[in-house]
């Protein structure tokens, strides 16, 4: 007696089922949004932090030059942010130069030192920073430079908010300068946190010995009045 057949069963074709898609573009566009709200934050908290090493990196260079030239090498704190919670602009400049002396310089040569072929301060793109500058190769969107107080006098007569190391590496500013932790410190500011309420701030501190430190702070005497001394200089 013979059996009857049995049915083959069809098989299921391969690929997804709409609903399976559907599904895998949610979690996609889910996880693109968490990504995106992420980075929003993130990238202005980095921004900061580039910024005061940067800083960090200058008043380094600066200490070698001033040992390596014998001369005189000063960061010039030219202009602060006067408002750390405003978005539409971001303040914060400084200029760093080797000084024509090893002690009272008059006139200074902005980095990259190339005044001693031709006595001409002819470049001056790596010591002019500018973090508001779209053209400067320093600038940082939505970050700002604190104030760093009206005591920045400087060694000497007109180094006004100058940061001044001498020929052995050492910062020659007054004792006045430096506050009570024994350092002279500047503070850069994450705006788009500040606008928010929330602190993410980098404090570079400069001790007497020309040693710098970065730390995250989590600060609030910094607030939107500035009192420091803002300038300009000819560059001399």
């Amino acid at each position: 007696m013979r059996l009857p057949p049995i049915p083959s069963r069809r098989k299921r074709s391969a690929g997804f089922t709409i609903l399976e898609l559907m599904v895998v573009v949610a979690i996609v566009l889910i996880l693109t949004a968490i990504g995106i709200v992420q980075s929003q934050e993130m990238v202005p908290r980095y921004r900061t932090r580039r910024a005061a090493l940067t800083f960090s990196s200058l008043i380094n260079q600066c200490r070698t030059l001033a040992i390596q030239t014998n001369r005189e090498c000063s960061v010039f704190l030219v202009d602060f942010d006067s408002d750390l919670s405003n978005l539409s602009s971001n303040v914060g400049e400084y200029w760093v130069g080797v000084g024509d002396q090893s002690n009272g310089s008059s006139s200074w040569d902005y980095l990259p030192p190339d005044s001693l072929s031709d006595s001409s301060d002819d470049d001056v793109s790596l010591g002019i920073v500018d973090l508001n500058d779209e053209d400067n190769p320093y600038y940082a969107r939505h970050v700002g430079l604190a104030t760093w107080g009206s005591t920045l006098t400087g060694p000497g007569t007109g180094n006004s908010d100058r940061i001044v190391f001498d020929s052995r590496g050492f910062v020659s500013n007054p004792a006045a300068d430096f506050g009570s932790a024994g350092t002279i410190q500047l503070t850069f500011v994450n705006k788009v946190a500040r606008n928010k309420g929330v602190t993410q701030d980098f404090t570079v501190s400069i001790s007497r010995s020309g040693m710098t430190r970065v730390d995250s702070t989590a600060n609030t005497q910094f607030g939107s009045t500035a009192s420091g001394t803002a300038s300009s200089s000819s560059g001399t």
